[in-house]
């Protein structure tokens, strides 16, 4: 988190880049995280409907195609 601190003097050039990069790393990892929740969101949801479809009828064997 990103600390509030009061100065006397305003913000130098470095002091906004710096802060600048450090909100790029954090808003990367929240990306980071996000897609990686998403895609075991994605995937929980895959497997729930799975669970949920009806079971196929077994195949059914014509043995009188072949000779």
């Amino acid at each position: 988190m990103v600390k509030n601190t009061r100065r006397s003097s305003p913000n130098t050039g470095q002091d906004l880049i710096s802060l600048a990069q450090q909100l790029a790393r954090d808003a990367e990892r929240h990306a980071i995280l996000s897609a990686s929740l998403a895609s075991q969101a994605d995937r929980l949801m895959v497997a729930g409907l799975r669970l949920l479809e009806p079971p196929r009828p077994a195949p059914v064997r014509d043995n009188r195609l072949r000779p």
